[in-house]
């Protein structure tokens, strides 16, 4: 990719996250027309954000379509995120810390780097239109296997770290799957605010509830069907 088609990828992205709201908007208050995701993304404004000309957008990329199907590709790439580094940097420091303390790190370290990107909120929202768009779909489940199949050995380290492993029956990819859909539902509640909002105390709760029902010490042979039911029928 050349680093012009670059530049026009990257202003379309900004665009984006500045309807969103991550980002200060440079159009006038009342002039938003709602998050730019596919059609409302223009050839014109991508071309302007990124000072050049809508003729070299179309030097670039002959149509519409095919200048989707890069943004796609650019928008869905795990590069968005920045949660690998910031749950790898957080586990770096913890490691002697009681198991609590490590799962609140973690979780405080995972949300604030959600908080402050737009990747989740944006790919999400794509998400929600594949039902109508093979092309989104094929991407997207490139997309979330490009996300979650890396965080497998992250989270086998820090399992390891813990002295811990997944009680049966969970596999460590079902783990990963569970972790990436509890980010993605908190990341979502982040944008959309108001009362019932996400925040990060909510989320550190859920993962120091869910770890010690999903994983087990040494020499604890408890599955997770048996764990939940001795949670919800206590022997008398």
């Amino acid at each position: 990719m050349s680093d012009s088609r670059e530049v026009l990828l990257d202003a379309a992205w900004h665009l984006v996250v500045e309807s969103f709201g991550f980002e200060p908007t440079t159009t006038e208050p009342g002039q938003r027309v709602g998050a730019k995701i596919l059609e409302q993304l223009k050839a014109a404004d991508i071309a302007a954000r990124a000072s050049m000309t809508t003729g070299a957008f179309y030097n670039r990329w002959p149509n519409r379509e095919a200048f989707l199907a890069d943004f796609l590709d650019y928008a869905l790439s795990v590069e968005r995120s920045p949660t690998f580094d910031a749950i790898t940097a957080a586990y770096g420091q913890i490691e002697d810390l009681p198991l609590l303390e490590q799962i609140e790190r973690l979780a405080v370290a995972n949300f604030e780097a959600m908080a402050v990107n737009p990747s989740f909120a944006i790919q999400t929202h794509l998400w929600s239109l594949m039902r109508s768009r093979p092309d989104i779909k094929d991407r997207m489940m490139t997309m979330y296997r490009d996300f979650r199949d890396p965080m497998v050995p992250i989270y086998e380290a820090i399992l390891a770290g813990l002295g811990r492993d997944l009680r049966e029956p969970l596999t460590m990819p079902q783990l990963s799957n569970i972790m990436v859909g509890l980010a993605e539902g908190m990341t979502m509640q982040i944008v959309v605010g108001g009362e019932s909002g996400a925040t990060r105390d909510t989320y550190v709760m859920a993962l120091q509830a869910l770890l010690p029902v999903l994983t087990r010490a040494s020499g604890d042979p408890r599955t997770i069907q048996e764990v939940v039911a001795e949670a919800a029928y206590p022997a008398t």
